[in-house]
């Protein structure tokens, strides 16, 4: 089965082939796409505490109490702060869920071209990285540079078609990307971007990884766009992905309406991908809604993906499209411009929901959560 991402020029035959079955401006490049330790000052502190307390700890008798003088008085009240903060601190917090930077973030589709550019931005980050892929090997290992680097990264086979392998893959990982799709290989979009998917949130779910992060595709939502009806003549591809997200949207949502400690989710619906360089955060426009596309490169969305886990609190249970900011356009006329490689007039169209920023804190203020998702 052709991949849309991989046989895209095929969009300037097909209307020759199938009779205009579907518009020129269709054809699109879219992408089918541990222990804790009280500190030093808290056993001084104790050893403080003891003196002025006496030999029982510290419950004193009435008379002693009486007797307290403010130094006793303040050495108390100082180091019950500082033992109380180490307490504090040694306990995980509920939004970490027990995870810490030296779990690693699990990359499904390690093998794929967006999947590639996110085990590279992970590892220039200095983040563990557990590389997933059918055959179990990262084939451009050997493009990693450093021996550091090197040992960041761990390969792992994990086969989403066989929700076993899925188990093993997401097991004590801080986040997971799903950066896999359907191939002649791997499978057809209904086992892969749809149950597929479903099978690694569940998975996620269980082995209470905090963040999933989803790379699918833009016009998911907009069977009537030319996007659309193109890129779904292959498989169904996009009727699979928008089933994928819509059952992953709800799994999150059935979870923490019952649970008390929360899990997230981020969907990411990338606009046509090319292997250009990377523009970096300033260049780029997030959007909501699926409206509007463009043009990005796979390594920024890559940055999107892991910068997303970055901060959960923004990002978390929203979805969202990407793109270069001067290639955005409407979904009616965005296949034809991508094509064509146009800049465009970012104010011919403007949805209302275009977010920029400088930093990706400040791209990803302001994203709204999903409906239902809480």
């Amino acid at each position: 089965m052709l991949r849309p991402d991989l046989h895209w020029n095929l969009a300037l035959l097909l209307p020759l082939l199938v009779g205009l079955v579907v518009p020129v401006h269709a054809f699109n490049a879219f992408s089918i796409p541990r222990s804790h330790h009280v500190s030093s000052s808290s056993n001084i502190c104790m050893t403080k505490l003891r003196a002025t307390s006496g030999a029982e700890g510290l419950a004193t008798d009435e008379n002693d109490a009486n007797t307290d003088t403010v130094n006793d008085r303040r050495t108390f009240l100082e180091c019950g702060a500082i033992i109380l903060g180490a307490t504090a601190a040694s306990l995980p917090s509920q939004s970490a869920l027990a995870t810490s930077a030296s779990d690693p973030v699990c990359v499904i589709g390690c093998n794929g071209r967006t999947g590639t550019e996110v085990v590279s931005y992970l590892l220039s980050r200095g983040m563990p990285v557990r590389a997933t892929s059918r055959g179990g090997e990262y084939n451009a290992k050997n493009s990693i540079q450093g021996a550091s680097s090197m040992n960041l990264l761990k390969e792992m086979v994990c086969d989403v078609t066989v929700p076993s392998s899925v188990t093993s893959a997401v097991a004590s990982t801080r986040a997971v990307v799903f950066a896999a799709s359907a191939s002649k290989a791997g499978g057809p979009p209904s086992a892969v971007d749809n149950a597929g998917l479903v099978a690694v949130a569940k998975a996620c779910i269980d082995a209470k990884v905090p963040h999933l992060v989803i790379v699918s595709s833009g016009a998911v939502t907009k069977p009537s766009s030319p996007v659309y009806q193109f890129l779904n003549l292959f498989g169904r591809i996009m009727e699979e992905k928008i089933r994928g997200e819509d059952a992953v949207r709800k799994l999150y949502a059935d979870y923490n309406k019952s649970n008390d400690t929360s899990l997230t989710y981020t969907v990411i619906r990338p606009g046509g991908l090319t292997l250009d360089p990377p523009r970096g955060v300033g260049a780029l426009e997030l959007n909501q809604g699926d409206t509007k596309s463009g043009r990005i490169a796979r390594a920024d969305v890559a940055a999107l993906c892991v910068e997303s886990i970055s901060y959960p609190d923004l990002t978390g249970g929203t979805t969202f499209e990407c793109y270069d900011a001067d290639t955005g356009a409407p979904l009616a006329t965005v296949g034809l411009s991508n094509i064509a490689k146009k800049k465009t007039d970012s104010e011919v169209f403007v949805s209302g929901k275009e977010r920029r920023g400088n930093t990706y804190k400040d791209l990803f203020t302001g994203l709204e959560k999903d409906s239902g998702y809480s």
